[in-house]
């Protein structure tokens, strides 16, 4: 019998509560409380009752010197997190350096209340009828000469033969009217009765697979033969655009099924679409079910419930998917594995692949990495053993990789043309318009002028509350910060001289969208941004639209690059290849390869063979070269190298530091002080660590905060996350700089 638990307070985030307590388990509790029980202990000095989290029980403890107070209630019958969930959280808390309460929530589905969480069942109601049929016969003798009581009379006859049916089925009935039921319900003969909703699975549609090439069929064999050794492995499917790799996952998943197991599938949260669930659900039906952050917090409470009961086995999601409480849990497909989305950015600062691997090697199970342009981290991996690697060579069926052109936009300068489109790409357009064919533009740049000059003076419209300048949006015809969100009208005249010369300067969606009505309205144009994929249904309507040939011609950002499938798409022009280029961080050479590549798959993947144009003022980018000449082996082994000389990812671990506050000369002075901590231990630790900075940020201003950082770099990640929370420790006890905010980040993937 336990006598005493540990409990994590539900709120406890900060360093000072960031630990369990005991607590004394009362008689009346000895056989309710359990772990990962939910509960309700008293708190702080006037013993508030607060909601905890049951993370130990014991039978006997150290004496403590001083009365343990006792847990009050517990929340819910059924323990809230189940051992497995318990043992993501510590992972969480050891890996990141989080709070043990900031892990819990990420565990947990969202919008929990003091409430009890009720693990409701689906009901469903029946009529039921009485089983006094003398008494039936005699309504029916009684009634029959009535002329209204044709209805009633049927729907006695037909319970006197089925004697307990659904009300929803009767209500179907064209025969059945609801006040003849009320009537019959009022004489008490018949009666309403709930019960839990039968759920019966729908099976496997094996028709719907579809018939493998053969190095698909050899990739998913070497898949499926890694899933029936039963041990952990991660395996990268590294397949070209348009290879299929989907289609050998997908029978992976079958595999699974077949055998009593259950299945998760992370997919960016931008390719959540229709088109991405419909695929899975004509092959599984209803063991399919899809997660989103667009779902209300009680709809992912009930998939939570049903997933929990195993009522699924297959859930598709975005990186919180990962923690879905599937129990024989033997597959978790990352699709697009090298997308930045899988790291979350607010504590705790997870990623889902690491998630995944902790969750596979407790299950021994598989984790499938899936991308036709891994990260350097995963492909380093491949490359040193620590993954299998199982490689998609050829589009299938008859398309063939498209045509890639590039356009130096400095020679469409000299020749008068200063355009958002080239005349290359013009021509291309009109040509594949012209063919019934349709085309996909990838500008990844919201808005319509990303500044606004003044030719007089040169003076830019910054934000004043960031260091950025001001957007300039069409639709709504204001300047707006997307950092901010301010927004502000259209001047008339410069700010600074108050010439008229203002001009728009930069291409975003809009102005692409604005040319393209100009040209070629006919034809139909969609744009999708984030300004246009807002709601449930954003991102669906507008690929549904273009799906079903309403549209032809689709502008777009990033999310238009990612896993869509139409066949009729024979052209993908890239507007703005150098946008990603020369940003300030030691990713750009690879986010940017990643998103043109991917791009460059929407186009041909039917029978006709596509095109790809790309638009840049530097065609001679080492980027750009290794791109158009399909040299991506090439690009990863110089990348590395790179990578290797300068002492980053993969072959270091990082670990940053982001000072921000309202007072300028106080975020230096702090920066300049807690680097002189990281040194000092630095060199205490025989300098295992390499300290990189104080500078100021990439963006120096954001919300009227200055932003200061700095970077530590080690080989061993496990130091670095000690020593980085060291040092931050011992600066935050001198307590100088209390406006001072401190965010950090292990193995962060953006530098911004």
């Amino acid at each position: 019998m336990h006598k005493y638990a540990q409990v994590i307070i539900h709120f406890a985030t900060t360093t000072e509560i960031d630990r369990v307590f005991t607590y004394k388990i009362e008689e009346n509790l000895k056989d309710k409380v359990q772990l990962g029980h939910r509960v309700k202990v008293p708190f702080g000095r006037y013993n508030a009752l607060q909601i905890g989290y049951v993370t130990e029980v014991m039978k006997e403890i150290e004496p403590v010197g001083y009365p343990l107070k006792a847990i009050a209630e517990v929340v819910e019958c059924e323990p809230m997190l189940a051992p497995m969930q318990l043992d993501i959280a510590k992972f969480i808390v050891s890996y990141y350096g989080t709070s043990f309460a900031a892990a819990i929530d990420a565990v947990l589905p969202p919008g929990l209340s003091q409430k009890p969480f009720e693990m409701k069942t689906d009901l469903e109601e029946y009529i039921v009828l009485t089983e006094d049929d003398y008494k039936v016969h005699a309504y029916m003798d009684q009634n029959s000469h009535k002329k209204t009581f044709l209805r009633q009379k049927y729907l006695l006859e037909y319970l006197l033969i089925h004697r307990k049916v659904l009300q929803k089925e009767l209500e179907n009935m064209p025969q059945v009217s609801r006040s003849s039921l009320k009537t019959l319900l009022q004489n008490e003969l018949i009666i309403k009765i709930q019960e839990e909703k039968k759920r019966v699975q729908d099976v496997i549609c094996y028709d719907a697979f579809k018939t493998l090439s053969e190095e698909q069929v050899r990739a998913k064999n070497s898949i499926i033969d890694t899933l029936n050794n039963k041990k952990y492995r991660t395996v990268l499917l590294q397949g070209i655009t348009g290879s299929g790799k989907t289609e050998v996952f997908l029978y992976a998943i079958k595999e699974v099924i077949e055998t009593g197991g259950t299945a998760l599938v992370l997919v960016p949260e931008i390719a959540l679409t229709k088109q991405t669930l419909e695929r899975f659900q004509e092959r599984f039906g209803s063991q399919v079910a899809l997660t989103h952050s667009r779902m209300t917090p009680k709809e992912r409470q009930r998939l939570y419930i049903k997933a929990k009961k195993g009522e699924i086995s297959v859930v598709i999601g975005p990186r919180s998917a990962v923690f879905i409480p599937f129990e024989n849990l033997r597959l978790i497909v990352i699709d697009e594995e090298h997308e930045s989305t899988y790291k979350s950015e607010s504590m705790p600062k997870y990623h889902a692949i690491d998630i995944a691997q902790m969750r596979m090697k407790r299950e021994k199970g598989v984790v499938l990495l899936a991308s036709a342009t891994p990260s350097l981290e995963t492909y380093y991996k491949c490359q040193n053993g620590a993954y299998d690697k199982v490689t998609l060579d050829q589009r299938i069926g008859s398309a063939i990789l498209p045509e890639v052109i590039t356009v130096d936009m400095r020679l469409e300068l000299r020749q008068g043309n200063n355009g958002v489109i080239s005349q290359k790409l013009y021509e291309a357009i009109q040509d594949t318009l012209n063919l019934g064919q349709q085309v996909m533009l990838l500008i990844n740049r919201r808005g319509h002028s990303s500044f606004i000059n003044c030719r007089s003076c040169g003076y830019v419209i910054k934000c004043d509350h960031c260091d950025v300048s001001m957007t300039y949006h069409l639709a709504s015809r204001t300047l707006e910060c997307h950092y901010c969100g301010k927004k502000l009208p259209v001047p008339h005249i410069c700010p600074a001289c108050k010439s008229k010369h203002i001009r728009f300067l930069g291409n975003g969606t809009e102005k692409v969208e604005e040319y393209l009505t100009e040209h070629f309205e006919s034809y139909g144009i969609g744009r999708m941004d984030l300004d246009t994929t807002t709601g449930k249904t954003g991102h669906s309507k507008i690929l549904d639209d273009f799906g079903q040939r309403r549209i032809n011609l689709l502008i777009g950002t990033q999310m238009i690059a990612k896993g869509h499938d139409f066949k009729d798409v024979t052209l993908v022009g890239i507007i703005s290849a150098d946008l990603s280029l020369y940003m300030q961080d030691f990713r750009s050479n690879e986010r940017t390869f990643q998103l043109i590549t991917q791009a460059m798959g929407r186009a041909g993947r039917g029978d006709t063979k596509g095109k790809v144009i790309i638009q840049t003022y530097n065609p001679e980018h080492i980027v750009l070269e290794r791109i158009k000449s399909s040299a991506g082996e090439l690009f990863y082994q110089e990348e590395l190298k790179n990578r290797e000389l300068m002492g980053y990812p993969p072959f270091a671990n990082v670990f940053t530091v982001l000072i921000t506050g309202e007072n300028e000369q106080q975020v230096i002075e702090a920066a300049h002080t807690l680097t002189q901590y990281y040194r000092h231990y630095s060199q205490k630790g025989k300098g295992v660590f390499r300290v990189v900075g104080p500078s100021v940020a990439v963006i120096s201003k954001v919300a009227d905060e200055y932003r200061w950082r700095i970077i530590i770099l080690s080989e061993d990640r496990e130091k670095l996350l000690i020593y980085g929370k060291y040092c931050l420790q011992k600066f935050n006890t001198t307590k100088t700089h209390e406006s001072i905010k401190i965010q950090w980040d292990i193995n962060p993937l953006s530098m911004m």
